[in-house]
């Protein structure tokens, strides 16, 4: 029985290091029912993104969005733990988005995927000299995220860069300055 137990385990443990690969890792949440989901919610994303289609929909406890979501400190989330958070992952067009958003139906920050030929010319020029702050380390993916901050109207390009045995998640604003590696 234990060793049935352990193979479950790690059957699990495996579908979830692939499943990474191909998706945003959303920590912290709880996956609800659209009909659990505020109505100012549903209704500012069929306003924003009419053609989104399958739509998943999560609650984030008080304390889980700023983890998840905050790039800079300049990102502080209005309300910080007060505030109960929703994410909706659906597709728009080609791209898979994530949204995070307030109870009222405000979109606060989203995220999609983009392929890194499309990437703005001075983040561009800025990667070119990552080898210099971070020695051996190179653009990793063919892919970033484009993370867009509403309400301070900015966007961040987050990159997976390695020197062979470790990753780094860089960030850059879109002026092309490295403000994060994680």
């Amino acid at each position: 029985m234990k060793k049935y137990a352990l193979f479950i385990l790690l059957a699990l443990v495996y579908q979830f290091s692939s499943a990474q690969d191909e998706d945003l890792v959303i920590t912290g949440t709880n996956k609800i029912s659209k009909e659990l989901t505020p109505k100012q919610i549903i209704d500012s994303l069929e306003a924003r993104f009419p053609n989104a289609k399958a739509v998943t929909y999560y609650k984030i406890p008080k304390d889980a969005a700023a983890k998840g979501w905050a790039i800079n400190v300049e990102d502080n989330l209005e309300g910080g733990e007060d505030i109960e958070y929703y994410t909706l992952k659906f597709k728009n067009q080609d791209f898979q988005y994530y949204g995070l958003y307030k109870p009222d139906g405000t979109l606060v920050m989203s995220k999609y995927k983009e392929e890194v030929k499309n990437i703005p010319e001075p983040i561009k020029e800025s990667l070119t000299h990552l080898k210099d702050k971070y020695p051996g380390y190179k653009l990793e993916s063919k892919t970033y995220y484009k993370n867009t901050n509403y309400s301070s109207s900015k966007d961040y390009y987050e990159f997976v860069a390695s020197n062979g045995k470790e990753k780094k998640k860089v960030i850059y604003n879109g002026e092309g300055e490295l403000v994060k590696v994680k």
